[in-house]
């Protein structure tokens, strides 16, 4: 398979930028955006940290575990790893410089707007967004001409689109760079205070005399910070296991006076067999929906993934054996998720608005996770009833054509008193969501088709679906669904997950509140 280098616009996807790339709970994703501020290309090139978020000089090694009584730090694990566990505060602190930059470009941007009396989006579109220009097809073909080594053989027409969108992308940026410095100019901003370790009301920077507070800071970091932590945990956390279980296996080896190469090629080599035809053949009928091809074309693969499998599975076992007989103290430990500050602003909502618990969801309608988690929603609201409330966000990804038109026209439905109604229309249909179709589920609806079919024309709620989004991409949704519980994000997305967020946040409700005496 040729090496595939995607040419994606990226905005302001600080997290992205900062996090190397590892697991993700999701696959579902676009490009972040944070208006009304500059859209940043990516190179046709893979993504690496920022210079900035590694450290300058060496770092004293940081402990990970105790085993048997001896310290394992970052310095006995990969050098790759530790270089990025290491890297950790030099990349929370450019993030936090990224996010201050991020708010000074905002307000700079919403003081030129309020002098024209004019919202900023409107401006963002005035000043920046209509003046960037489609890139000609020679610009088009010369690009991709020097960048040919980069771009895998692919579908000639996906090539280019990525191409137009990567070069008005760098347009955007210049534009959008030329525009801030001329708001600089007339709306001067002064560092007032450090950024780091202050109270959350304190002053640390003024754009043209309108604050931002520390507290603004803080709360915009909290999904940032939050990957960044985990992220540099399950990297540690993988390579820690790795040298854990050679410690052991090499102390075993002592313990018997023999070589560590007898006791794998003993305990996992020799009892790993390939599996037998029938094996195969079982695994291929009981996965068929997710295997393409037949089962006489892929029945080595099958063969070699079984035998993968066996292979892990007796590496497991033998690790668990050792470690049974260990001391092992682990010194890090997951980071929490963090509550943030979530606005259900006035999207449609389901249940008690006085509910002790608030669900909000951002959702895409033409996202197939998204309508499979639908059910597990409805399913909690019969077993809490008014203890909860669901609140539905729009955030439409980038790779979903028909998405950003479908949030749309739910939002005319809502209007009309409907919109769960259609929502749930759109879920089942995601395979027809372009206009033609949306005004016909108007009609099933028996919603005022004139009426619903202005607002979609007219794109009439295409400001309050950016406005979800922009607030989507403050609390760090990268992909969809993404879901809060009083203001803590679902990491998995299951029944099980989601009812134990809400039974946390109700056990919180009816927690008296500690009362400190003299």
């Amino acid at each position: 398979m040729l090496k595939t280098v995607s040419i994606v616009l990226v905005l302001f996807n600080f997290a992205a930028e900062a996090v190397p790339q590892g697991n993700s709970r999701r696959s579902t994703k676009r490009p972040a955006v944070a208006q009304p501020t500059a859209p940043q290309p990516t190179p046709p090139a893979v993504a690496t940290p920022a210079a900035s978020a590694t450290p300058s000089r060496p770092l004293a090694p940081i402990p990970l575990a105790v085993l048997n009584g001896q310290t394992i730090t970052t310095a006995e694990i990969d050098p790759k790893v530790r270089a990025e566990v290491e890297a950790l505060d030099a990349r929370i602190a450019e993030a936090r410089r990224q996010v201050l930059q991020l708010q000074i470009n905002t307000l700079l941007l919403e003081s030129e707007a309020a002098k024209r009396g004019i919202a900023p989006q409107q401006l963002y579109e005035l000043e920046i967004a209509k003046k960037v220009t489609e890139p000609s097809t020679a610009e088009v073909d010369k690009f991709i001409q020097d960048n040919r080594d980069q771009i895998a053989d692919t579908d000639p027409a996906a090539v280019r689109q990525q191409v137009v969108g990567y070069l008005k992308g760098e347009r955007e940026v210049k534009i959008t760079d030329d525009f801030l410095k001329r708001l600089r100019a007339a709306y001067p901003v002064v560092n007032v205070g450090s950024t780091t370790a202050a109270s959350p009301a304190t002053v640390i920077v003024t754009v043209g005399g309108r604050p931002i507070t520390a507290g603004k800071i803080d709360e915009r970091l909290k999904p940032i910070i939050y990957k960044l932590r985990l992220n540099s945990y399950q990297l540690a956390k993988q390579a820690l296991d790795l040298t854990v279980n050679d410690l052991l296996l090499l102390a075993e080896a002592s313990r018997r006076n023999i070589p560590s190469e007898e006791i794998v090629r003993k305990e996992i080599s020799e009892k790993v067999h390939a599996p037998t035809e029938a094996e195969v053949a079982k695994f291929y009928s009981e996965n068929k929906a997710r295997i393409q091809g037949e089962l006489a074309t892929v029945s080595n693969q099958i063969a070699s993934y079984l035998q993968e499998q066996e292979r892990q599975r007796l590496e497991q076992e033998l690790s668990g054996r050792l470690r049974s007989g260990a001391n092992i103290r682990m010194l890090i430990s997951e980071p929490a998720v963090p509550v943030q500050v979530i606005s259900a602003d006035d999207d449609p909502t389901r249940g008690d608005l006085r509910a002790a618990v608030t669900i909000v969801e951002f959702t895409d309608f033409q996202c197939p996770s998204c309508a499979a988690m639908q059910p597990i929603l409805d399913e909690v609201q019969k077993i809490y009833g008014n203890k909860v409330k669901l609140v539905v966000r729009d955030f439409p990804l980038a790779k979903h054509a028909n998405a950003r038109k479908a949030a749309e026209a739910a939002n005319a439905a809502n209007a009309q008193g409907k919109f769960f109604e259609y929502a749930a229309l759109l879920f089942k249909r995601q395979d027809a969501l372009d206009v033609a179709s949306l005004k016909k589920y108007a009609s099933e609806l028996g919603l005022d088709r004139a009426r619903f079919d202005a607002a979609l024309d007219g794109g009439k709620f295409a400001a309050e679906v950016k406005h979800d989004m922009d607030d989507g991409d403050i609390y760090g949704v990268d992909s969809t669904p993404a879901i809060f519980v009083n203001g803590m994000a679902l990491t998995e997305m299951s029944l099980e997950a989601l009812r134990a967020l809400i039974d946390k946040g109700l056990a919180a409700a009816n927690t008296p509140p500690k009362i400190s005496g003299n």
